[in-house]
Formats: structure tokens, C-alpha cells, sequence
């Protein structure tokens, strides 16, 4: 039987691996037959890592391309339609640069779309929709009513005080000297704008430092004192009538600080917040907060206001009412009239999605986020108030007395404004009634921009109430012989003279209805807005416009836009390899030119090392090109 002939093929050996263009044919080397030979006869096989690298690094380099060869297939496979025109074979020169110029022009308006559409997203992140038309006003909380007397310092307070810095005097003087001093200084404690005589002022404020200070304080205590001085809010009240039903003013009215120093507060802590029954919603004069308030001319001492009357300030409860920060509703209540002021409601709420968003993309603050300052009731109004009192300590190194003491980092061992800071409260009043909280170049305004308060950090409150009062309307009183019945004051005043006498009372209540005021603050509407901001877009409505954009006007995709990102990154990924190869072979060269004579000594050494060469080639991979 013929013997079969088996193909010829290529064998491999272990480890090693087929290169489809290899380098240079390695040397040829001859193994000897080991079939009859003792097993400690080494076997000599002679192949160099040089030639085995060479091999490697010109098989690689075979299946490389060129750069430009590279691109050019790229254009000619891309997804991305039209590009493959820039490359394709036949195409004159006239015709590429028309496709160059097109694809161009297509990439700079896709860039300038996709901008607009960045810019768009950035500054209008949120978008405010009516969220609920006829909202019901028994949901709404009732707002904060603050009741500031126009006679801001007590006659009686006045003389009491003064005949305390008579018994202070170490000169013994009269007590009618002091009160004469309180009368041409007190009022600089409101208003230091007013011009007067800055020696006896100083002068003044010196004694007042050196004897009008308690044991445990280390300075005049401005705030203490204003609080003595201010009339009590039992001699302001005649009677007070909440949704048809009276009840005791001095129980829900409480002294709080405002920008015009101690005010009588009503639902400062929010207590009537809650849901109402339907006859409870405070809409209607009749239904809603009604005061009977009275005027003493004779224990007047220092009036803001010509006339007799009273200052009411309508906020969102939990918030500081200073008009210069915004967010109060200010209006005047005179004797002798009925005034009626009907507030008006609107709701804005920010979805709680909103709060992945940064700060500076939203533009508003919930009120969980400045609890530090706030306590977690961030208002817009509290955010100036407090960075006017920062500037303020800044500036003249006092803290105003009508100022919160948690707006300020350790106030309570920080000196209170006196006489003594009126020039340096003086020189600052422009910069701390303009602020800012984002700086724009506008013609013609650039002084006041610079000079203005500066408080980047206030935003907008996210979620808020909004109170407002767009007229007042006014009644006369009918004339009547006596006034209404106080209601019962109890034993709570605000400063240690007490009371006005029994005969003060009796002849209160036999006074004119010039001296008396009634107030009515009632909702004006049975329903109310309610206004929600959400998220304008999504990240999947975003992702779906910018992909129409990019299909529409360049053809992109994002298959394609995945090629392009594979090409660049192998291009990369190759240059890198190739720097470093070139680096690594400069290295070897240099080795190579330092040490001329180490070859040499391989070669002299080659036959001593003949037997341990063949036990490494042995365990080390090899490539073999074996002929059948």
C-alpha cells in the first residue's frame, strides 16, 4: 500500500504564536538527536532576543497605518452622513472644497445651537406654572402683624430714667439736666442721621459708659435700655378680636425687635398656620384680626411722625420685618379712622426634585439651608438683614440694638451701637440701604455699584408666602362720648415703672375718638393663586433635544459619535506606544554607547555559559518555523 503523503503545514511551538508577516528569517540552528543521549547532555539552541523582538515590533508596525491612510478610512466608514464625500475617489478638488466649506458651516451653527440651548437650560433651570387657580384661603397661614406706637420712647420712661443718672451723678445734678440730655440724644439711637452736637454727644455717651452699666456688663447696653424706654404694649391695646371671637391682647401679642426697635407682635411663631374650619378663613372685615388701639399724647417723648398713630407691618410669620430687605407690607393706622386692610395671598413652592440642582443653577434657597443662621427658616428678607448687620460690624465694629443676635457670629460680647458710632453709621447709610447680589456692568451706574452692599450669598426663598396690600381704605370713627372697654392688661409690662396711674385709666376711658385707632387686617379673597416652579427640563427631554439639534442639522448620531470616540482614542493610545518605544529605545541605545566593552565579554564568556544558556532557553516560550 502507498504510503500516504501528509500536507505540508506550520508547526508551532509552545507558547508561541503565528506572524502573518514576519521580519527577518532567523539564523537557522541544528538539534542534535538526544534519542541515545545520556539525559545530562545539554541541548544548544541558539536564538536571540533581539531577532524575537524585532520580529514582534515589525509585525505590529505591518498592520499599522498611517495616520492620514487612517483617517481617510475613517471619513470613508463613518456613520455620519456625507462625510465620506471629503475622501471619496474620483472627486475633484473643486468639489471636496465644497463639501469642506458645507461640513464647516454645518459644525459652527451646531455649536451655536447647542450653546443657545446650554445657556437657556443654565438660566432658566426652573419654570413658575399655576399650580392650583382657586386655592382655598382657610389653607392659608395668617400673616405676622407687628404694631409699632409712632411715639417710639415713653415720657414716663424718660423721667424715670433720668432721675436714675441723677442718683448716678457724682456731681449730684438736677434730673431735669439728664432729661434735657435724653430729649437732644435718644432719638440718634433711631435715626443717626440727624444733625446735632457731636461733643455733648460724645460727651454724653462717656458718662452714660462709665455709669450706666451693670455689674455683669462690660458695656452700655444700648439694647436693654431702648427696651426700657419703648411704651408698653398694655398701654397701646383696647381690644383685640380674631374671626368674631375677643381675646387678651397680651397674651398673643409679644415684644419683638424690629428695624424700628421693640414692636407688639402678633403670630410671630406662626401659631395660627394650621388649616381652618371654613368660618375660621379670616376673610371679610368682620371676620378678620380687629384692634382696638389708643394713643397717650401726654406720655409722648419722641415721635417719628408728626402725626398721632401707629406703624402695622404685615410679614410671613418666622421673618424679621425690616422694609429695606423686602418681603413687609407697611401701613399706616392713624387716630380717629377705621382702617381696613385687606391682604392679598399668593403661594410659591419649588418641587423638592429641585434640590439636586446647584444653588447657582435654581437661584433660590430653601429654608433648611442656612440653618446655622436661620434655624431653618430662610427667608430672602433675613438673608439682607443679616449681611447689613455684618457690614455693619464690618464697618463701624457695633451691632446695631434692634438686630437679631443669631445673624451675628459671637454678639453677645460685641459692643452695641451708641452715640459714639453715629459718624461712622452716618458715612456708611447709602451703602447699607442699596444692595446687590449679582454684579452688572450697567452704563452710568457704575459709582453706585461699587459703593452699594454687595451679598452674593442671598437668594431667592424657594418656597414662600406672599403678602401684600394694595390700598387702604379709611373710615371715621362715630363719635362717641367713651371708648370701648379695655380689655383685661394683667401684670406683664416691658419696662419697671408699670402702669400708668388709676386716673390715667379713668380718663382714658372717657377720651375722644381722636386718640383712638381701629385696625381691621382680613384676607380680601375667598381663593388665592398658587404657583409652583419645576423643572423645566429633564435630563431625558434635554438628551432628546439635543439629539434632534445634532441629527437635524449635522446628521449625527450616537453610534457615530461613538466611532469618532474609538478613533481618537486608539490614534491616541498609539501615539503614546510609539513615544514610549522610541523612548525606551533611546535608552538602550545610550546603555549601549556607555559600556563598548561589555559584548565583548559576552562573547568570551559564551562558552562558559553554554550549559546554563540551554537550561533557560528550555523554560523560556520560543517561536519555531518548522518545514515538514
Amino acid at each position: 500500500m502507498a504510503k500516504e503523503t501528509l500536507p505540508f503545514r506550520l508547526a508551532v511551538g509552545r507558547a508561541a504564536w503565528w506572524i502573518p508577516h514576519p521580519g527577518p528569517k532567523p539564523p537557522q540552528y541544528h538539534r542534535k538527536s538526544t534519542r541515545h543521549a545520556p539525559a545530562t547532555v545539554p541541548v544548544t539552541v541558539t536564538v536571540t532576543n533581539t531577532v524575537m523582538v524585532s520580529a514582534a515590533t515589525s509585525a505590529e508596525d505591518a498592520r499599522k497605518l498611517p495616520f492620514a491612510a487612517a483617517l481617510k478610512d475613517f471619513l470613508q466608514n463613518l456613520s455620519f452622513h456625507c462625510y465620506g464625500k471629503l475622501v471619496e475617489p474620483g472627486r475633484r478638488i473643486q468639489e471636496r472644497f465644497f463639501w469642506l466649506i458645507f461640513h464647516i458651516t454645518a459644525l459652527s451653527v451646531l455649536i451655536a445651537f447647542l450653546w443657545g440651548t446650554y445657556t437657556n437650560g443654565i438660566q432658566e433651570a426652573l419654570v413658575t406654572t399655576m399650580y392650583h387657580p382657586l386655592y382655598p384661603i382657610w389653607k392659608v397661614e395668617f400673616p405676622a402683624i407687628s404694631v409699632c406706637s409712632f411715639n417710639r420712647i415713653s415720657e414716663r420712661a424718660a423721667w424715670h430714667y433720668a432721675l436714675e443718672l441723677s442718683l448716678k451723678d457724682p456731681r449730684q445734678r438736677e434730673v431735669s439736666f439728664f432729661y434735657d440730655q435724653l430729649k437732644d440724644f435718644l432719638s440718634l439711637f433711631y435715626f443717626p442721621n440727624e444733625t446735632t452736637d457731636i461733643d455733648r454727644a460724645l460727651r454724653f455717651q462717656s458718662f452714660l459708659d462709665r455709669f450706666d452699666v451693670e455689674p455683669h456688663e462690660l458695656f452700655f447696653n444700648t439694647r436693654r435700655r431702648m427696651h426700657f424706654l419703648t411704651p408698653n404694649c398694655s398701654d397701646m391695646f383696647v381690644s383685640c378680636r380674631i374671626a368674631g371671637r375677643t381675646f387678651d391682647c397680651l397674651e398673643q401679642f409679644k415684644e419683638t425687635l424690629t428695624t424700628h426697635g421693640y414692636c407688639c407682635t402678633f403670630n410671630y411663631d406662626g401659631r395660627y398656620v394650621n388649616k381652618r374650619d371654613f368660618r375660621q378663613r379670616y376673610f371679610g372685615p368682620e371676620m378678620g384680626l380687629v384692634l382696638t388701639l389708643k394713643t397717650m399724647p401726654s406720655d409722648s417723648f419722641y415721635q417719628v411722625n408728626p402725626q398721632m398713630g401707629f406703624r402695622i407691618s404685615i410679614y410671613e410669620p418666622h421673618s424679621y420685618p425690616d422694609p429695606f430687605s423686602g418681603g413687609v407690607a407697611e401701613r399706616v393706622a392713624k387716630t380717629g379712622v377705621n382702617t381696613l386692610l385687606p391682604v392679598r395671598a399668593k403661594i410659591f413652592e419649588t418641587v423638592p426634585e429641585a434640590r439636586r440642582m446647584s444653588k447657582s443653577v435654581r437661584k433660590c434657597l430653601f429654608s433648611d439651608e442656612m440653618p446655622w443662621i436661620f434655624a431653618r427658616r430662610y427667608t430672602f428678607s433675613k438673608c439682607i438683614s443679616a449681611c447689613r448687620a455684618r457690614s455693619v460690624v464690618s464697618l463701624c465694629e457695633c451691632v446695631p440694638f434692634s438686630m437679631p443676635q443669631r445673624y451675628i457670629d459671637g454678639s453677645e460680647t460685641r459692643l452695641y451701637c451708641t452715640l459714639q458710632h453715629n459718624e461712622c453709621l452716618r458715612r456708611y447709610a447709602f451703602k447699607w440701604l442699596n444692595v446687590i447680589t449679582s454684579r452688572e456692568n450697567v452704563t452710568g451706574l457704575e459709582h453706585e455699584m461699587q459703593d452699594a452692599l454687595y451679598c452674593p450669598q442671598c437668594l431667592a426663598s424657594c418656597t414662600e408666602t406672599r403678602y401684600s396690600v394694595r390700598s387702604a381704605m379709611t373710615l371715621a370713627l362715630p363719635s362717641t362720648s367713651k371708648s370701648p372697654p379695655r380689655s383685661s392688661l394683667g401684670p406683664t409690662a416691658n419696662n419697671s415703672y408699670g402702669h400708668a396711674s388709676s386716673s390715667s385709666n379713668t380718663n382714658s376711658n372717657s377720651s375722644s375718638q381722636t386718640e383712638m385707632a381701629v385696625v381691621r387686617i382680613y384676607f380680601a379673597e375667598t381663593h388665592i393663586q398658587y404657583f409652583r416652579q419645576i423643572i423645566k427640563s429633564a435630563w431625558y427631554e434635554t438628551f432628546s433635544t439635543i439629539g434632534n439639534i445634532c441629527g437635524i442639522i449635522a446628521g449625527f448620531s450616537l453610534i457615530g459619535i461613538c466611532e469618532l470616540l474609538f478613533f481618537l482614542a486608539k490614534q491616541l493610545w498609539q501615539a503614546c506606544k510609539a513615544e514610549l518605544r522610541a523612548e525606551l529605545a533611546h535608552i538602550q541605545w545610550r546603555k549601549e554607547h556607555q559600556h563598548p566593552t561589555r559584548g565583548t565579554g559576552r562573547q568570551h564568556l559564551g562558552a562558559a555559559a553554554g550549559t546554563s544558556a540551554a537550561a533557560g532557553a528550555q523554560e523560556r516560550p520560543m517561536e519555531l518555523f518548522i518545514l515538514p
